[in-house]
């Protein structure tokens, strides 16, 4: 079986779909993952197969194009959801140009992406091939609610998408996708995709050498601290939050691991006994280790720390990231602030009770048992042979 993987241009959106891609390698199937050139060195770095494609537009310089002055925040607004996919949608042009004739070529027998990557349903249908969509966590409703008919995603989509699937032919509805492969545990689910095939989310955050430190006891809890990508495309202001926090958190009695990229480590400050500085280390290494997690609300790092069981602290602060914020404080595996609320007194607060609140940390270690008894991405791969042998 020949399986095309493609993404949207973020290695939050293409990590997810890393484990089912060596799942399908793994049982003797022929893998692609398609995606723009800033994406091939992870495609690579994960042992896969990469297909460059797309070349031209800049994704992020389109997004902060889309986003200007409409970021959450002291002086911003929500973003609509048409600001959000039409920068989707121009890289889905792009990406047709050169992946519809490759896969022309190559005929997958399925055809796997991220719901984002609006270039995976003009794929499917220029080759017959079913289409497999794979969620990256809570899922926002304004594209992907229950639209079950033509007219209801007509009066739902945003104009740009909807021109470019109809200059595919690409009917809209009910078979939009043919399945969906959803991680996301259902307390934190916003909506229910049809076709839904519910996963275990296992953490795929890029590979490292293993410092020597992360497996040595701490002496006292150990307070990871991740800000995501989120810096990539709003730049150094978003960390004006992260580092206030890393300062209320070395004044108490815990290890910091402030993961937060590669920023001027004069930021920071003085350097503290208690606080290490890490550029980059995969969540999956460094969260195991960890007794509280504090973060901007991402997919892939509240997910990450859902299968580790660690109880989080969420400070969201663009467009998506509250309704993960919201859904994580329903399910009592995580606490929430603004960062209008971010004080010294309120990280104390908040972060004491994640260490020492019985509640929080049961519901997280729950969370993280349901996870785990999920079917993996090895107990997937008959049901897509399946819907691949269906559409011969």
């Amino acid at each position: 079986m020949r399986v095309l993987f493609t993404s949207a241009t973020f290695r939050s959106h293409l990590f997810p779909l890393v484990p089912l891609a060596w799942a399908l390698r793994a049982a003797g199937h022929d893998v692609r993952v398609a995606v723009q050139p800033p994406l091939v060195r992870d495609v690579l770095g994960a042992g896969l197969p990469a297909i460059e494609a797309g070349a031209g537009p800049d994704f992020m310089i389109e997004l902060k194009k889309a986003l200007a002055g409409g970021l959450e925040g002291p002086g911003g607004t929500t973003p609509s959801i048409e600001q959000i996919v039409v920068p989707h949608v121009r890289i889905a042009e792009a990406f047709a140009a050169d992946l519809v004739p490759f896969a022309r070529r190559w005929s997958p027998d399925l055809v796997v992406a991220d719901p984002a990557a609006f270039v995976a349903p003009v794929v499917a249908r220029a080759v017959g091939a079913p289409l497999v969509l794979h969620t990256w966590g809570p899922m926002p409703d304004q594209l992907w609610a229950d639209l079950v008919t033509e007219s209801e995603v007509r009066q739902n989509w945003p104009k740009e998408l909807l021109a470019f699937l109809d200059r595919w032919d690409v009917p809209l509805g009910p078979d939009y996708a043919d399945l969906v492969i959803d991680p996301c545990p259902d307390e934190l689910l916003a909506i229910r995709m049809a076709s839904r095939h519910a996963t275990r989310y296992v953490p795929y955050n890029g590979s490292a050498l293993t410092p020597s430190w992360l497996d040595e006891p701490a002496g006292r809890p150990r307070v990871c601290i991740s800000w995501g990508t989120t810096s990539d495309f709003m730049g150094s202001e978003v960390l004006r939050t992260p580092l206030r926090i890393v300062e209320a958190l070395a004044d108490m009695d815990v290890e910091v691991v402030a993961a937060l990229g590669k920023i001027d480590r004069g930021l920071l400050g003085a350097p503290r006994d208690n606080v290490r500085v890490v550029d980059w280390l995969p969540l999956s290494m460094l969260l195991p280790t960890c007794d509280a997690l504090i973060n901007q609300g991402g997919p892939g790092t509240v997910l990450a720390a859902v299968a580790s069981g660690v109880p989080q602290l969420v400070v969201p602060q663009i467009s998506a990231q509250p309704l993960g914020a919201e859904l994580l404080t329903a399910s009592g595996a995580g606490l929430s602030l603004t960062p209008d609320e971010v004080t010294a007194e309120s990280i104390e607060k908040t972060v004491s009770e994640l260490l020492d609140g019985s509640s929080v940390r049961a519901a997280a270690q729950a969370l993280a048992e349901r996870n785990a008894a999920r079917p993996d991405a090895t107990q997937l791969v008959p049901a897509l042979q399946a819907l691949a042998d269906s559409a011969r």
